[in-house]
């Protein structure tokens, strides 16, 4: 009986196949695409379940490969097809590895594509599906295409099975279709990588499914589900980074002329037809031009490209079949044509290569076009339609080569829209859906080298690993009293850009992690050596969101504020029984230190970095965020993209947890689950749940009353009494109010607050002369400083020094900082501080002062500031500004006593 029960459920799950294959024969015949296919193959597997489950009834089973209990981390990654889909798959593969280096990685791919040879060569197993792409022309075809179909989702299940992933990743292309839609049946979360600015069909199909989307470009709610999207950019190769050594390397490897500048000619591995038509079509354009030109011509195109070049044995031109260093290549363009891939765009964003689209018509959607343009609209490249590039692109070419404004106009653009750690962002997002945490712990190894060892930020994170134990040394390009403070305290800093000045112990990749700061330059050379050796490297936001991931994290960012008011909220907690961590973005004075370590609490304060989107690598318990005026334009190209970074910084508070804004943030963030948000106000505002009343000042004291939703604060006293920190206090005085401090430690830690060193920072504080010196280099803030003090002192001559910081900025904002700095009655400007940037033509601080209306203005040199200082009537002097000109602060206090003997 039960053999026949078993042979009627294997019947039925035969009749279900051959229902299949009449109906996936009826979708093709009648057009239909993909989706209703792989919907039918959906319901045959219903069908064969059933079928299965029957026969089990009868007491038969079907085998079933037995897996182990997964001790470590097992992701698949499907698709493949080209390039732009593999290359970003084994990206997001290698940070994987260096997050989790004993996760077990499995590609799954199509047969007979490029995939089945690159991933192995990267060193990672692949299983290739019989999957194939729908012939949209010949529908009869798509028949032996859907039993193919039918043959994948079969191996698909079998893999998902076998394997047990706990997340599939798909980044396009064939292969990632039946892989994960029977890991999304299998109830295994997935997440998608879309690269184009027009999503393609397989992903939008599988878009229902998914956690997440990864995407490249904004705009893509018109595919996916808004709160699904994620912008992460493309990841790239990493091995593209270009550095001095590589650009004399590059004109060697290819034979060029470093004394010329140089168009390099790209259009894939096999080629691009119109591409090299436009070169062919060109060739005595091209002996006659002053530049040199590197030409990849493709496999398909070569032997008819190196013919015509033989007519014209004078052109400046190297030919190659396929480029294999676009490294090299990269780092000698100065012009680049290219087709626009998505992976294409993300490299020239992420290099800052001015560049030539010229998009393929024969892609699907068009897409090409669809990314060339999304670049072209904001100035970032330049396109020539395909139909037009043998007529149009070499002569755009010339003309564009030789405009050296135009050059550098588009590579600082296309340089704002890059993306940078897409592939650890990609994984970040991973370990978000699957709660990951890194098997690689922070103290794993027992060495960590520093580059840009004297940031705020990097010193405390220095003094962390000291204070764990670790051998710690670094380099910094400048000394400075932070960085005498860690040699003494035992980590060995040196000034000079020398691998030979690397301490032989931080050598070993084996033992030693890398921590960088994305405001030093790329091409240093040891950068350049712990990349090339197989050292583990990791920003250093990275390794603050490892330390802080199973803590508590109270994360506070903003415009301006964020240091005060972390300090704040640091002292307010540290001086109560709670107690706290907290990494600071300023020497904390009541400590004179920038980290506070506890034995007994988990909360950890931290100053989140808004720079290069630095503070994504966090998961905030508690968030405040204190402003989101415009800032760093240099690395987010807009206003919107600014915004937008702070939203996606609100939606990382953990479920549970807290969102602070202050009212005036306009924002609107996406809340997780259970999230509370409040708003706080500086005075009295109906919108803010935190806030301070009956503001009294007076005799160089402040107090207020502070208004919580559970309660009044009577006579805070402000240790720092500026009416600027009024509305940090507030934030501060919520945060430890809602993580316990009670009414009498908020009291006591307020008035004991010192602040932080060059926050406000007083350094003379008499009835006839006052000096302060502030952190101050955004308008917001420096408008905030001259009219707090001018409340302090009122009727006072004010004189403001003010030191720019960043080429980039000044651009930005000069009439800002005009308008600013015309509060005060006297002002005096130096040169701009560089720090991370070159110059740029046409920008200093002449341009601030032009526009300045104050009654007396001028503008003096660096090293003469001191003495121009000494010889002016200063009652009230504010000494502003980010860069250097903090060394100058003590000077300048030491000449103003000298001068005046009855002040000391």
């Amino acid at each position: 009986m039960s053999g026949f029960l078993f042979g009627l459920a294997t019947g039925l799950a035969s009749l279900s196949g051959l229902l299949f294959g009449l109906a996936t024969d009826l979708a093709s015949l009648s057009g239909f695409p993909f989706g209703l296919a792989a919907g039918l193959a959906s319901r045959f597997f219903l069908s064969f379940g059933f079928a299965k489950r029957f026969a089990s009834l009868s007491g038969f089973t079907f085998l079933k490969k037995q897996s182990k209990m997964n001790k470590n981390m097992h992701i698949i990654i499907g698709g493949g097809g080209t390039g732009g889909h593999i290359f970003p798959a084994l990206a997001i593969a290698n940070a994987l590895k260096a997050k989790h280096p004993d996760a077990e990685i499995l590609f799954v791919g199509a047969e007979n594509r490029m995939e089945m040879e690159r991933v192995p060569a990267a060193g990672y197993k692949i299983i290739g599906l019989p999957v194939a792409g729908f012939d949209r022309k010949k529908r009869l075809k798509n028949i032996a295409v859907l039993w193919k179909l039918y043959q994948s989702l079969r191996m698909a299940r079998k893999i998902i099975r076998d394997f047990q992933p706990d997340i599939a990743i798909g980044v396009g292309g064939y292969a990632s279709g039946p892989i994960l839609k029977a890991a999304a049946q299998k109830g295994i979360p997935t997440l998608l990588q879309e690269q184009n600015s027009y999503a393609g069909v397989t992903n939008k199909l599988l878009a229902r499914k998914a956690r997440k989307i990864c995407v490249a470009y904004d705009g893509m709610e018109h595919f996916f589900p808004k709160d699904k999207i994620v912008l992460t950019g493309n990841p790239v190769r990493q091995d593209l980074v270009i550095t001095k050594e590589k650009k004399q390397e590059a004109y060697s490897h290819f034979g060029l002329n470093p004394a010329k500048k140089t168009i390099v000619v790209i259009g894939g591995s096999l080629g691009a037809r119109t591409l090299n038509e436009s070169m062919m079509a060109s060739l005595q354009i091209l002996c006659e031009s002053e530049v040199q030109w590197l030409w990849q011509s493709g496999a398909y195109y070569y032997q008819t490209s190196k013919a015509a070049l033989e007519n014209y044995p004078d052109a400046p031109v190297t030919l190659t079949e396929f480029i294999s260093r676009m490294d090299l290549a990269y780092s000698v363009a100065d012009l680049v044509i290219s087709r626009a891939g998505a992976g294409s765009i993300s490299e020239f964003c992420l290099l800052g290569k001015a560049v030539i689209l010229v998009p393929s018509p024969n892609v699907a959607e068009d897409h090409q076009t669809k990314n060339a343009l999304s670049l072209v609209k904001k100035g970032a490249a330049l396109l020539v339609a395909d139909k037009d590039a043998v007529q149009q692109l070499i002569p755009q070419a010339l003309q564009t080569i030789r405009n050296d404004a135009q050059l550098k106009q588009l590579s600082d653009t296309i340089l704002k829209l890059a993306l940078p750690d897409s592939a650890d962002k990609i994984v970040d997002e991973i370990d978000r859906i699957c709660h990951f945490t890194s098997s690689r712990k922070d103290d794993s190894k027992p060495n960590l080298y520093f580059i840009g060892a004297g940031g705020i930020g990097m010193s405390n994170l220095i003094r962390y690993f000291l204070a764990n134990g670790k051998k710690v040394a670094g380099y910094d390009k400048v000394e400075s009293t932070l960085t005498q403070q860690l040699n003494t305290e035992g980590a060995p800093i040196h000034y000079e850009d020398s691998i030979d000045l690397i301490p032989e112990i931080f050598k070993d990749p084996a033992s030693t992690l890398v921590v960088y700061t994305p405001a030093v330059p790329s091409d240093l050379a040891e950068l350049d050596f712990f990349r090339k050796n197989g050292f583990e490297w990791m920003k250093r936001a990275q390794v603050l969101g490892e330390i802080t991931k199973t803590k508590r994290g109270l994360c506070i960012a903003g415009t301006h504020g964020k240091t005060t008011t972390s300090s704040m909220i640091a002292h307010l907690l540290k001086q109560s029984p709670v107690d706290c961590n907290a990494f600071l973005g300023g020497i904390l004075k009541n400590y004179d230190s920038n980290l506070l370590l506890s034995n007994t609490s988990d909360l950890t304060v931290i100053e989140a970095d808004e720079y290069d989107r630095s503070f994504h690598w966090l998961t905030p318990y508690m968030a405040v965020i204190t402003s989101v005026a415009p800032d760093h334009l240099d690395i987010y190209g807009t206003e919107e993209e600014y915004r937008k970074a702070f939203i996606h910084f609100a939606s990382l508070v953990r479920a549970g947890g807290t969102l602070l804004m202050e009212a005036k943030v306009d924002i609107v963030p996406p809340m997780q689950k259970d999230v509370r948000l409040y708003r706080y106000a500086g005075n009295q505002q109906g919108n803010a749940d935190f806030q301070a009343r009956n503001i009294r000042i007076g005799e160089g004291e402040i107090f207020f009353d502070f208004v919580a939703p559970d309660g009044i604060v009577n006579d805070i006293q402000l240790g720092v009494p500026v009416e600027i920190n009024i509305v940090n206090a507030v934030a501060a005085l919520a945060i430890a109010r809602l993580n316990g401090v009670s009414d009498d430690a908020l009291r006591a830690g307020m008035a004991s607050f010192r602040g932080a060193k060059r926050r406000f920072d007083f350094h003379i504080k008499t009835t006839e002369l006052v000096l302060i010196d502030d952190y101050a280099h955004h308008p917001e803030e420096l408008e905030a400083s001259i009219s707090s003090v001018r409340k302090l002192y009122p009727g006072r001559k004010l004189t403001v020094v003010f030191q720019p910081h960043l080429y980039s900025r000044t651009n930005d904002f000069y009439r800002e900082f005009a308008q600013s700095l015309s509060l005060a009655d006297e002002v005096i400007l130096i040169p701009i501080y560089p720090a991370r940037e070159l110059p740029l033509p046409g920008v200093s601080s002449q341009m601030i002062l032009d526009l300045v209306t104050a009654p007396q203005k001028h503008l003096v040199n660096y090293n003469e500031l001191i003495e121009f200082v000494s010889q002016t009537e200063v009652e009230v002097l504010l000494i502003a500004g980010a860069g250097d000109i903090e060394l100058l602060v003590k000077p300048i206090k030491n000449k103003l006593l000298c001068g005046r003997k009855s002040y000391k």
